[in-house]
């Protein structure tokens, strides 16, 4: 049983046991079992497993993403005091760079071995945003709840033999898709971690002095357009540098951490 965490609320995911099999021995190679793939021709027999087997894994991951996505709906409230990034936009209307860090690394090469306390590295550059992103955004994708689509008659299973072939292929298929769906959660839920603490970063950075801000430019019209558009005060940003780390210390500003009593 696995858990994706979801600061403070929990959603619990059924994943698959890693255990480490031992290879079989040398007797199951010497003595092959036969399949008789259930008493259909190899070919009838991929057919159905191979149909059932995808109508089994949309409609398992159909069903998890419902409720996934009605998880995540019902804690609409918190999410959004979480993960709020209106106070993350510029005044100027861009939304900051995502900045990750690590501790302790090491680069080894045969000739050389290079380590470092930690690193910062900028992800994701600084960017115009028309509005400000939300956890929908992250969480919601790759979630879609719509019904699978029926197979072709031709796959019908139509006697006892296909039937049987045909209900283990979509019980397999169904709990591989709802695992699906919880990956996608998990790996949503990581990006959206990972931009959200990496823009908070990059504030505390700027407060110290360790990287500038982007250099944005402004441009003012009174009268664009043309003879069939009319615009007036037209007013262009852009950003003509974008945000970069400053490699002289002397510069930075040290951190001021209160004492907790």
């Amino acid at each position: 049983m696995k858990r994706v965490a979801l600061t403070g609320v929990l959603l619990c995911c059924t994943l698959p046991a890693t255990a480490d099999m031992p290879p079989p021995d040398i007797s199951s190679y010497l003595s092959p079992g036969k399949n008789d793939f259930g008493g259909l021709s190899e070919t009838e027999w991929q057919m159905f497993n191979d149909a059932g087997h995808t109508v089994g894994f949309q409609g398992g991951k159909a069903q998890r993403a419902h409720e996934l996505r009605n998880g995540l709906l019902n804690r609409d409230e918190l999410l959004n005091r979480l993960y709020d990034f209106r106070p993350l936009i510029s005044k100027q209307g861009y939304l900051p760079p995502v900045i990750v860090t690590a501790k302790d690394i090491a680069h080894v090469k045969p000739e050389q071995i290079r380590t470092a306390h930690r690193t910062y590295t900028i992800l994701l550059p600084a960017r115009f945003v028309s509005n400000p992103p939300t956890w929908r955004a992250y969480l919601l994708l790759g979630l879609n709840n719509q019904r699978a689509d029926a197979p072709d008659i031709s796959v019908h299973p139509k006697n006892s033999k296909e039937r049987a072939v045909w209900q283990q292929a979509v019980r397999r298929g169904w709990e591989e898709g709802r695992q699906s769906a919880d990956r996608t959660l998990e790996s949503n839920m990581n990006r959206l971690t990972r931009d959200y603490a990496g823009m908070l970063r990059y504030s505390t950075l700027l407060q110290q002095g360790m990287i500038h801000s982007p250099e944005i430019s402004e441009t003012q019209q009174t009268v664009t357009g043309s003879a069939n558009d009319l615009m007036l005060g037209d007013k262009t940003r852009r950003i003509e540098k974008p945000g970069g780390f400053i490699l002289d210390k002397k510069s930075w500003k040290p951190s001021v951490r209160k004492e907790q009593k």
